[in-house]
């Protein structure tokens, strides 16, 4: 039985309710259409491979103007990161786990088309491809873009020739106490760094299944005075910088690598200065500066430390230029221009960093830009 008060409660509801007005039909509501561009917004590219360990990769493509994020590639796990000159292609080395605590895995060497961001090709690798944090001389490409070299670690060290073209893997070159590939400027021939000081060089085949070897005398004592994986061209060099902040150029024109010349970069400046990162050095051709990240209070064990500061350095006339504020890099990509911009990685950040380099100020540093969502990365590189 309903109540009285009840009941009239309800009644003053209803009536009420009919009191209010009709409202006007809405009109229809039609659905947001999503699309996919065909293509990434023309312009210089920024690429930076964000490593993961637990799970997938990616490339991230930034725009080199004002650090936008324009998309990315997927990749498999641990990739090494490699985009070629002309910034059309990029290559990653993946590692696909089927259950990542054991079990079988399987490598491959992932192809993309830049302009659309998509995977043309995938090239299945031995599984010996080296699990490591990325350096840029771990995945590399001979200089007419033919063959594709790619690090492997069984920890037994050896390079996988891999064909692009014919998307076939061509040889295995057993590298014993090496490593690092370092591609001739003309031809097949790639360098290695050995642990006894020497460097290994490989003359490959047209056909990629020749691999003739020859090694260099000592170059660098690794007891005192060890060198980073990190290189770049000094003109037609190799340069390698030490622990200690000495650069050794080299010259592999020959075949065989030969010194050509060592200069220091920490002479004559405050103490306990030194290198620190993971690609740490890059020269910027057009005026002729060399930029590395550096840290104070360097000890035995420091060298992968984070920088403090980049430092320009005249490479010709062999003096420092400037030294600008920079906390947190551990890999740095300059442009070749007149007027440069240096690329960087933040590991606290998780950030790319833009700078615009001032050659009216001795090559100082000014941070003009940065983008998020880099995660883990070591590798980043600069695309026309």
């Amino acid at each position: 039985m309903i109540k009285p008060k009840l009941l009239a409660a309800s009644a003053l509801c209803c009536a009420t309710m009919l009191t209010f007005p009709v409202m006007a039909q809405e009109a229809e509501f039609v659905p947001e259409t999503f699309s996919v561009k065909e293509a990434i917004e023309p312009g210089p590219n920024i690429f930076v491979g964000k490593q993961e360990w637990g799970g997938a990769s990616s490339i991230e493509v930034y725009s080199a103007d004002d650090l936008t994020n324009k998309g990315n590639m997927t990749a498999g796990a641990i990739i090494q990161l490699l985009v070629a000159p002309d910034g059309k292609t990029a290559y990653a080395q993946s590692t696909f786990m089927k259950r990542y605590t054991y079990g079988p895995i399987e490598q491959v060497l992932n192809v993309y088309d830049v302009n659309t961001l998509s995977i043309t090709k995938e090239i299945l690798l031995p599984g010996k491809a080296a699990m490591v944090a990325a350096y840029e001389p771990l995945l590399a490409q001979s200089a007419d873009g033919k063959f594709v070299y790619v690090q492997n670690a069984t920890p037994a060290t050896s390079v996988t020739v891999v064909d692009v073209a014919a998307g076939s893997v061509v040889q295995e070159v057993a590298t014993p106490g090496c490593w690092g590939i370092y591609p001739s400027l003309e031809g097949h021939s790639f360098s290695t760094i050995c642990g006894d000081g020497t460097f290994a060089s490989f003359d490959v085949g047209a056909d990629g299944a020749a691999a003739e070897k020859t090694i260099s005398e000592k170059i660098f004592d690794a007891d005192t005075d060890p060198i980073f994986v990190a290189s770049d061209r000094i003109g037609t060099d190799l340069a390698f910088i030490s622990y200690h902040g000495n650069v050794y150029l080299l010259s592999d024109a020959t075949g065989t690598i030969t010194q050509t010349d060592k200069f220091s970069i920490t002479e004559g400046q405050a103490e306990g200065w030194a290198p620190g990162g993971y690609n740490l050095l890059t020269y910027n051709d057009a005026n002729g500066v060399l930029f590395v990240t550096m840290h104070a209070e360097a000890y035995d064990g420091s060298h992968k430390n984070a920088s403090e500061e980049i430092w320009a350095y005249d490479v010709k006339a062999r003096k420092a230029l400037y030294q600008s504020a920079a906390h947190g890099l551990i890999s740095i990509k300059v442009t070749d221009g007149e007027t440069p911009v240096l690329f960087g990685l933040n590991e606290e950040e998780s950030t790319v960093v833009r700078f615009a380099v001032d050659p009216e100020a001795r090559f100082a540093l000014k941070e003009t830009g940065s983008g998020d969502g880099t995660g883990f990365a070591t590798v980043v590189v600069v695309g026309p």
